[in-house]
């Protein structure tokens, strides 16, 4: 069972991934978290004077990979996410709202769409990491 980059530590369960994290196995060597996984950016949207962004493109099946998480944040929130939920056996965003919020001041605000990837008890986002908790996949 181990191999480079790899190393058991429980029954083939728990093991060291190549970039040194621990992550869950199951018995047949298949990572079952965030092996190979880098979050990213899906999309990014900039409103100003009262917009709205359409985010109909990112709701159907194939979005983002199985078993990611998904995170909408923007500037004024410091990026703290303003919406989040998990990506389904389809590639589905669920939960993805058909539009963000229309900006109630005149005001440019970046929105981002992000893409995580579980780590232990953590997701990781580009623009930081946050509880697993909050998710409810």
């Amino acid at each position: 069972m181990s191999g480079k980059g790899k190393f058991v530590v429980d029954d083939g369960v728990f093991k060291i991934r190549a970039d040194g994290g621990l992550a869950v196995f199951d018995g047949a060597g298949v990572c079952l978290e965030c092996c190979g996984c880098e979050p990213y950016t899906l999309a990014t949207f900039t409103a100003s004077d009262y917009a709205t962004w359409d985010l109909s493109e990112y709701r159907g099946d194939g979005v983002a990979a199985p078993k990611r998480y998904w995170r909408l944040t923007n500037n004024y929130t410091g990026y703290v996410p303003v919406q989040r939920g998990c990506v389904d056996q389809n590639g589905r965003l669920v939960g993805l709202p058909e539009a963000t919020s229309t900006t109630t001041y005149k005001y440019t605000w970046v929105f981002r769409l992000e893409i995580g990837c579980k780590d232990g008890s953590y997701i990781k986002f580009p623009t930081g990491t946050e509880s697993a908790s909050y998710y409810n996949c």
